[in-house]
């Protein structure tokens, strides 16, 4: 098996790992039944089902979490060629098969708790909450229609689960930043000027090849190469024709899937020696290293994403730059960008999601970038994961180019 994926054993204990927050999840948002609604999840899948479920389902399916007596419950109503798998897993007080339909037993099932709020993952804000189709959420308003008036956006649960990461989620998350980091230093032992994009991204290629992970997103943007001053940083595949020279800088946006988890590190290399930096280039990487650290020295639980996007935008700006056109970070976990609150600036493209508030326990990107009148984009991405009273790297940050001489 590749080390991207998880084993059985490993996501039955990542599955248990997440079932253990539930209940404290619900109460704090003071919700009583959180429902997730799937079909045909290969086709359409809601992402929260990786987390929560564990494997796809082809029928209608209906996972329950709801409170009763102060415990929470977990029913799992599902086809009748799925319920003997999600028996084996033991994880559901309750499973319940079936053959011609859902209907019936899902609403039997929701009037037996009676609930007074019920989540389904719908948000405008968080595409990660956004997992229920409006053709099932028209079907649930014909299934529960006695209930629909109790039905609440699920988005908060969502939010506070992907983003408290276990200990188990931690570790694997860790690994796959330090085997991004194991590539970036063979990879900086075979460049050289002269080399194409295309040509380097080949290099890491080889790499994750031999490290046995996989890729964070598509692999065709994975790593970006960026060599020289006349590309601007963005979702741009590595060209052929653009090449490393002397004087010049390279730089990548790189992550890989360990065990389903990701990084998202980017560096930056300086063909030449540390003297021969322009002292632009110089000012504008010691401006993104200052900046990295002057928001990790201000993260901390309960401030809004915004105000420590403002606080390195303002930085950068008094620097003598123009501001980044992206929020300074986002969530990592599953996935490469994981949705939940924000370190953005207040855009109306970023919807509500700034607006939250940092919480124990969530990784998270810092990736401020700079453009040069000169040398092109200068940008370094490091990550953190949010602690009790502050933040932690998960690997060293950067601290200066990597000199290729």
């Amino acid at each position: 098996m590749s080390e991207a994926e998880l084993s059985i054993e490993l996501k039955l204990e990542i599955l248990k790992e997440k079932h253990n927050q539930i209940y404290d999840i619900l109460v704090e948002n003071e919700i009583d039944c959180w429902l997730i609604f799937v079909r045909e999840t290969e086709m359409s899948p809601d992402s929260i089902m990786e987390l929560v479920v564990g494997n796809a389902v082809v029928l209608q399916s209906a996972f329950i979490f709801a409170i009763e007596n102060n415990k929470l419950k977990k029913i799992a109503i599902v086809g009748n060629f799925d319920a003997n798998a999600e028996k084996e897993k033991q994880i559901w007080d309750e499973v319940i098969g079936y053959t011609l339909g859902i209907n019936e037993l899902l609403q039997q099932t929701i009037e037996r708790y009676n609930p007074n709020t019920i989540a389904l993952d719908y948000s405008k804000d968080d595409v990660s909450a956004d997992g229920l189709s409006y053709g099932m959420y028209l079907m649930l308003e014909e299934i529960l229609h006695k209930f629909k008036e109790r039905f609440v956006s699920a988005e908060a649960i969502i939010r506070a689960l992907r983003g408290r990461k276990t200990k188990k989620e931690l570790e694997f998350i860790i690994k796959a930043c330090q085997i991004t980091e194991e590539i970036n230093k063979r990879t900086t032992t075979n460049l050289r000027e002269g080399l194409s994009e295309f040509e380097i991204q080949k290099m890491f290629y080889e790499s994750i090849e031999d490290a046995n992970v996989g890729y964070a997103w598509q692999k065709h943007q994975n790593p970006m190469c960026d060599a020289g001053p006349n590309k601007e940083f963005g979702h741009i595949t590595p060209q052929p024709n653009i090449y490393t020279k002397k004087g010049h800088t390279l730089h990548n946006d790189f992550g890989v899937k360990y065990h389903g988890y990701c990084s998202d590190l980017q560096r930056m290399w300086f063909f030449g020696k540390k003297e021969e930096v322009p002292n632009e280039l110089n000012h504008a990487i010691k401006t993104i290293i200052q900046a990295i650290q002057l928001a990790a020295d201000s993260i901390k639980p309960c401030l809004h994403g915004w105000e420590v996007d403002k606080l390195v935008r303002d930085f950068i700006k008094m620097r003598g730059y123009e501001e980044f056109k992206h929020s300074l970070g986002h969530q990592v976990g599953l996935k490469a960008h994981d949705g939940g609150v924000l370190m953005g600036p207040l855009w109306e493209r970023y919807g509500g999601s700034p607006n939250l508030l940092l919480e124990e326990g969530q990784i998270f990107t810092i990736e401020p970038s700079i453009k040069t009148q000169n040398y092109g984009m200068v940008a370094l991405e490091e990550m953190i994961i949010i602690t009790k009273d502050g933040c932690e790297f998960l690997v060293p940050p950067l601290k200066d180019f990597i000199y290729i001489e």
